[in-house]
């Protein structure tokens, strides 16, 4: 196991030219989507009992282990790692302190091409820089064009779709006609993702920082390096041009350090197996592959970055899409409540009650509630702005709205969503120190009675742990999901 770890991650110093600063943020995200195919991979080379049970976190009752989905995973291992033709994947690198559906804007793009077990080509980019005036883009979803002003569907847009599947297939397309590349998988990573690697590599000691970075630090030290980049620049004292062009001069440093600490051995590689099992539960790494039978074991694992509602079930997924061109998700605090009810007896339909609250807990003012874009004096700026948020809830299919509170009737949709289920959307803004309460009525499909009911509740990918409170027929409970996702009743119940 270690020599394939060191083998596939020795790859990525020795990358073709690209965008240094840009390159070196594409390798310390592909330190962690590579570490995702060690675990789930190279798990199929290892016996399942060969890990060690206390070592590795569990999925939740539904998904499977690294070992299960390794073992699973077997018979694809040659057309994973491109033995019999050279396999390209994407990597999406998110930032979840501005959401988007699949987990956070995309801010760069890998490309990563392995044959026969060797990473022979990687190379990462802006994803600004992925755009061809030769090209014809599709027109941009029509929330985009009314509240961010954006006309076409670009690269840099393409997971507006949260079902990863669904988002996969557009950008392979847009990546294809913008480069001519066709790849045959692609894998998002979020900061989330970065944390467990580094929770499971140990402190790195990084030039330039307070400290040794670690799990807990390493999101206010990124920040305090965007702040005042290691070259020494800022906004204030060098202009916007000399900040912008060192504000991630960090990220090689960081990478580096990581990459020498896998590379050198000096790694509690069970650590790094639940460090994959937990990102991927908990929805901070996400894969879609062109090949019915590896993706048939993610989604089996709920790995897949899917839409999994269930025929004859209640489902629900709460989606929030950041279009203020700001950093406000670092802050955003959320909280879910759930009730169903059965008014008219248990056999008609029942009633179903979302409320949403969003708490902006900065104490700041933005003037106006600008949604321009724009950077100011620092981060912290960019998260003390106000919260313009598109917020999608997904329902099975057959469900009809009843009643919105807390957006403006203008601003309110029911369509078909993906996966076969229903839509209720609207757009809304929380100001800072501020609260906001949203809360979607609607009438579930017939044939979902009080003896039958089952709920299948999904985490968006990118957002932090989510405290809910459930009703269902007077039967409550409360928790806080750190997963991607909770079932009622508790399987096993």
């Amino acid at each position: 196991m270690k020599n394939y770890v060191r083998l596939v991650l020795g790859t990525v110093r020795r990358a073709p030219n690209a965008q240094p600063v840009v390159r070196a943020l594409g390798a310390l995200a592909v330190a962690v989507a590579v570490t995702w195919g060690v675990g789930v991979i190279g798990a199929a080379r290892l016996h399942a009992a060969a890990l060690p049970p206390a070592g590795v976190a569990r999925a939740p009752a539904a998904g499977l282990t690294i070992g299960e989905a390794g073992l699973r995973l077997r018979p694809s291992l040659p057309w994973l790692l491109g033995m019999d033709a050279p396999r390209t994947y994407l990597v999406l690198i998110q930032n979840n302190h501005e959401l988007r559906p699949t987990g956070g804007f995309i801010a760069a793009i890998g490309r990563v091409t392995i044959d026969k077990g060797r990473i022979t080509d990687l190379d990462f980019e802006d994803s600004y820089a992925l755009y061809s005036d030769k090209s014809t883009y599709p027109r941009a979803p029509k929330p985009m064009q009314e509240h961010m002003n954006i006309a076409l569907l670009v690269m840099r847009d393409a997971n507006w779709s949260p079902d990863l599947p669904t988002t996969a297939a557009v950008a392979q397309a847009l990546y294809a006609q913008d480069t001519g590349a066709q790849v045959d998988g692609v894998f998002t990573v979020d900061l989330n993702a970065v944390k467990h690697l580094i929770g499971a590599l140990g402190a790195l000691d990084v030039p330039g920082a307070d400290g040794p970075i670690t799990r807990d630090n390493i999101e206010q030290q990124v920040i305090r390096f965007w702040n005042q980049p290691v070259g020494g620049a800022t906004t204030a004292k060098n202009g916007i041009d000399a900040w912008f062009a060192q504000r991630k001069d960090f990220i090689p440093m960081i990478a580096r350090v990581a990459l020498d600490r896998i590379q050198g051995g000096n790694v509690n590689y069970p650590a790094l197996l639940t460090a994959v099992q937990v990102a991927l539960d908990d929805r901070s790494m996400q894969g879609w592959v062109n090949n019915l039978q590896v993706q048939q074991v993610l989604a089996e694992a709920r790995w897949d970055g899917g839409l999994h509602p269930t025929v004859g079930a209640d489902y629900l997924a709460v989606v929030d899409t950041n279009m203020g061109y700001n950093k406000v998700d670092a802050a955003i605090e959320r909280e879910l409540a759930y009730a169903v009810r059965w008014p008219d007896g248990p056999d008609q339909p029942a009633i179903a009650t979302v409320v949403l609250t969003y708490t902006h807990p900065i104490q700041a003012e933005d003037p106006g509630c600008d949604p321009t874009p724009r950077y100011g004096a620092n981060y912290d700026d960019m998260i003390a702005r106000c919260y313009f948020d598109y917020v999608r809830v997904y329902a099975p299919a057959g469900s009809e709205l009843i009643a919105v509170d807390g957006i403006a009737l203008a601003e309110v949709n029911s369509q078909r969503g993906e996966r076969g289920t229903r839509e209720f959307a609207g757009f809304f803004t929380v100001s800072p120190a501020s609260q906001q309460r949203v809360v979607f009525s609607y009438r579930l499909p017939t044939g979902i009675t009080p003896d039958n009911y089952r709920l299948l509740l999904q985490r968006q990918a990118g957002t932090q742990s989510l405290p809910v409170q459930l009703d269902i027929d007077g039967a409550t409970q409360s928790t806080t999901v750190t997963g991607g996702w909770l079932e009622w009743p508790s399987p096993g119940i």
